[in-house]
This record gives C-alpha cells, structure tokens and sequence, in this order.
C-alpha cells in the first residue's frame, strides 16, 4: 500500500505494487508500479471527494483506502508530491508517526 500526499494530504492511494521498476539514477532514482491498482483518490481538493475504485479482491484496499483519502499524513519529499512509507519502512522516518 502506498499513500500518495499533496501538500501533506492523502489524495490517492495505490495497492498491489507488485514489482517496481527503476531507473537506477542513484540517489534521485525514479520508480514506477506497473502492476499497481488505484483503490482510491480525491476528486477535487477545494471540496474534497473520495472517489473508490473498488475491487473486491484488494481487501488492503478496500480496509484502508477510506481511511486514509484526505486525511494529513507526515512526508518527506523533495517536491510537493509525495510518497508516504508505511509499516517497517516508516519506523524512523516521521517521528510520531503511526504504523498503518
């Protein structure tokens, strides 16, 4: 599972990430998710609305994507985009911040 932020604020989640794919470039390396599912986004930030795709089979999504669309989530980025670790991986990163 992978919180997407905008401005610190969850606006999509993605599930099933499968194996990604890099692009090697060292410290700023890009990835990308190939095999991903979009469980969820915000349709508008203004008035936000969540949006679900759902699928039942994505049982991690279906659990916390309505959970986490629109709410305030610690990130680290280098821009206004952002990805949010979870579980082991974010132990560390964000202090006080909680295992999902």
């Amino acid at each position: 599972m992978l919180p997407i932020t905008l401005g610190g604020f969850v606006v999509a989640v993605l599930t099933t990430l499968g194996n990604p794919v890099s692009d090697n470039g060292g410290r700023y390396a890009r990835h990308s998710f190939p095999h991903a599912r979009l469980p969820g986004y915000i349709t508008e930030l203004c008035h936000p609305v969540n949006a679900t795709v759902p699928d039942p089979s994505d049982t991690e999504g279906l659990t916390y994507t309505p959970m986490l669309l629109g709410t305030r989530l610690p990130s680290v980025s280098g821009g206004p985009i952002a990805y949010v670790p979870t579980g082991t991986a974010a132990r560390g990163n964000a202090p006080g911040q909680k295992e999902l």
